[in-house]
């Protein structure tokens, strides 16, 4: 697994890495983690490079899930993990986090009626629909409790759309900053507090 960035910025540390193995190098790199509950391959080499990514961050971690299926790890740390075709993201602080790589493409746009109110919707282009969305799962990942409209529940400061940057949001009438970076084809954006 090539490891494309690793790095410790806003009080986080966040790995991304490259899914370039087989199903089969994967489970000999993990030491024959059981991922037989999984009938898709993509889902079993996303599982298992999710743990070998972590593993680089804090050796000999387990990944729990709580009662919303959003993964947690011991030690006092948050952990939000994302998975875009063969890349895969992970964040982990003492600080409540959440994370989502996307890639950029119509997808977003032809859904972001889905997330997007109508007086925002006009004229988006498909990187800002990405972005937008990317957004907004990364605040959906760090509340960890599911539950939400993203229409109605997060609203998204007006922004240009850079190589990297900060967005503004609120939550629930609360304010947050994200953070963002395009990487190749694809966003990467998370939330830390």
């Amino acid at each position: 697994m090539p490891l494309l960035q690793k790095r410790k910025e806003n009080n986080c540390q966040i790995a991304i890495w490259e899914i370039r193995e087989s199903l089969k190098e994967l489970i000999l790199l993990s030491n024959n983690i059981n991922v037989s509950k999984f009938k898709h391959e993509n889902r079993k080499k996303e599982f298992l490079s999710s743990r070998l990514l972590l593993n680089e961050l804090i050796p000999n971690t387990e990944i729990s899930y709580n009662k919303y299926g959003a993964p947690e790890i011991k030690n006092d740390y948050f952990i939000s993990i994302s998975h875009s075709r063969n890349l895969i993201a992970i964040i982990i602080s003492k600080r409540k986090v959440g994370i989502d790589i996307e890639k950029i493409s119509d997808k977003a746009l032809n859904l972001s009626s889905k997330f997007i109110s109508k007086e925002n919707h006009l004229n988006i282009q498909k990187e800002k629909a990405t972005l937008i969305w990317s957004c907004k799962e990364a605040i959906f990942k760090w509340h960890q409790k599911g539950n939400i409209d993203f229409i109605a529940d997060i609203k998204i400061s007006p922004f240009t759309v850079k190589e990297k940057g900060k967005i503004f949001a609120k939550f629930k009438n609360k304010e947050y900053t994200l953070h963002y970076k395009k990487i190749d084809d694809h966003f990467l954006v998370y939330v830390c507090k």
